[in-house]
């Protein structure tokens, strides 16, 4: 079985009760062509991609790239955190349930990640027992920005534990950016500060002592891991030489990297094919960030022109994904 663990879906269900209650949620739909939200004083979004909003959408890809079940992901744009605290937890269970159940009337054995209240950690833990345990999600995504607090700040513990103890594991997808000028309008805020947000995010679990504290913990870093695969060894020699790396206990960070997986998110067979070596092949799982510009519209091809052996393919492209997201029936 071949499996896409980077997808992004938000159910119409989710619209429509945000059309009736939209103080409760602090959500509003907006006039005009195609769908665009507000989320409390947050910036409009822009009109959200078709497939975005619409399965049948992604049904298509799928079929048309020999994809036989997906892991759903929200969409990060409208996860809500600058929120009070009840209008976030209130927020991420619309959303939550609306994906349960177009999942659960959905063709297929696709699977769905929950969004959770992070500025609230008790509650996003709270949430993701309810998302796990009731409505059948197998983890979920959050944002590496988590307003600005590191997430290897302490106080995300009770999330980790949560997410340790349920054995679901956690997607880190970037959005929300620190404004920098220099990005300018190359689209630069994508191509250089994503990956530059789940590198720090990743590198807070590890030298933030996060990683020890939850030792089941799984995490999984989209775009290929950022540059935390490629800038290891920067990590160890910091490690090594200044006593900040070491400052919470953390050991050498190259030490930690099986600890993370990676989707396949790359675009060169080249570039897989030394993240494979350096993590080995269980620890990466395909992912195409369908429906968006910089996803992989031949998501297989990478994995296929990469020179890997049958086994690390057969792995790459559905083994591990089926493990890492429990993906029995």
């Amino acid at each position: 079985m071949i499996v896409d663990v980077h997808v992004h879906y938000v159910s119409p269900g989710a619209f429509d009760a945000v059309r009736r209650r939209p103080d409760t949620y602090g959500v509003r739909l907006l006039p005009g062509d195609g769908v665009r939200l507000q989320v409390g004083d947050e910036p409009p979004t822009r009109p959200l991609l078709p497939a975005l909003h619409t399965f049948d959408l992604h049904v298509k890809f799928f079929d048309e790239q020999g994809i036989d079940a997906a892991v759903f992901g929200p969409l990060m744009d409208i996860a809500g955190y600058s929120l009070p605290p009840a209008q976030g937890a209130a927020w991420s269970r619309l959303q939550n349930e609306a994906l349960a159940a177009a999942l659960a009337e959905a063709p297929g054995e696709h699977r769905g990640l929950a969004t959770v209240p992070l500025q609230d950690p008790a509650a996003a833990a709270d949430e993701l027992r309810v998302a796990v345990r009731d409505l059948g999600l197998r983890g979920a995504m959050i944002d590496p920005n988590a307003l600005g607090r590191p997430l290897g700040d302490a106080a995300f513990d009770p999330f980790w534990k949560a997410a340790a103890d349920l054995e679901a594991p956690v997607v880190l997808h970037p959005y929300l950016l620190e404004a920098v000028e220099r990005f300018g309008r190359h689209y630069l805020h994508n191509l250089v500060g994503y990956p530059f947000e789940t590198t720090l995010a990743a590198a807070s679990l590890i030298l933030g002592g996060t990683l020890d504290r939850f030792p089941t913990l799984s995490v999984v870093l989209v775009h290929g891991g950022g540059f935390l695969p490629y800038h290891i060894g920067r990590f160890d020699r910091a490690h090594r030489t200044r006593s900040e790396a070491r400052a919470d206990g953390a050991g050498l960070p190259s030490g930690y990297l099986r600890r993370f997986h990676y989707d396949t998110l790359v675009q060169r067979p080249e570039a897989l094919r030394y993240l494979v070596g350096l993590v080995g092949h269980d620890r990466v799982v395909l992912g195409s960030d369908h429906p968006f510009w910089l996803g992989d519209p031949d998501p297989l091809r990478v994995v296929r022109e990469a020179g890997l052996d049958r086994g690390a393919e057969a792995a790459i492209l559905g083994e591990n994904a089926a493990r890492v997201f429990h993906l029995d029936p």
